[in-house]
């Protein structure tokens, strides 16, 4: 299989998912190894979601 190929299976699932069971075991262990993250961990992440306190700007005190 070639590098370009192999890189694709990598980060094309779609790709990696037509390739035969005897070509997907041939695939080297990605560089990136696995992602997993724990429950806590994806708790933990920010960005993805509303702020929990919308606070307002009081110039009045001198600070937002």
């Amino acid at each position: 299989m070639s590098v370009e190929n192999i890189i694709r299976a990598w980060k094309d699932a779609e790709f990696r998912a037509s390739l035969s069971d005897a070509e997907r075991r041939l695939l080297p262990e990605n560089p990136a190894g696995l992602i997993d993250l724990t429950a806590a961990e994806l708790d933990a992440v920010e960005g993805g979601r509303p702020p929990a306190c919308i606070c307002t700007c009081d110039m009045s005190l001198g600070f937002c």
